[in-house]
């Protein structure tokens, strides 16, 4: 459902009412997301109410408030080698190109060790990028 916020009315009982494009709704949430930042003060400076704000702020952070993209998503990309917690823990390796992928997102991560089927792995990731 697309929300709107209030702006000024023009005086004579009638409010008028700006529509915030999802680009627009994302822009003024990472401002939130800025150390030191407030979300009152965020708010205020946009004219938003501090509850739509917050409201905005949790789908974003679910990651259910994302632009429509036609084209493919690129993340960065960081290749490390495991730790020693991670080498202890790891199972022998029967494969000698098995290895370790460990997707990080906003509030979960993704560990897949050894071979996977790939067409599993993108389905498991659809539904945690939405």
């Amino acid at each position: 459902m697309d929300r709107v916020t209030e702006l000024h009315g023009d005086g004579q009982g009638t409010r008028s009412y700006r529509r915030r494009t999802v680009e627009e709704k994302c822009q003024i949430v990472r401002e939130t997301l800025v150390p030191g930042r407030s979300v009152a003060e965020v708010a205020r400076a946009h004219e938003v109410n501090a509850n739509q704000l917050f409201d905005w702020r949790k789908q974003y952070l679910e990651g259910r408030l994302e632009p429509k993209r036609k084209d493919g998503l690129m993340l960065p990309v960081v290749l490390s080698e495991p730790d020693e917690k991670e080498k202890a823990s790891a199972p022998p390796e029967t494969h000698t190109s098995a290895g370790v992928l460990r997707v990080l997102f906003a509030r979960s991560e993704v560990r897949v060790e050894g071979h996977v089927d790939p067409d599993a792995l993108r389905v498991v990731m659809q539904c945690l990028s939405r």
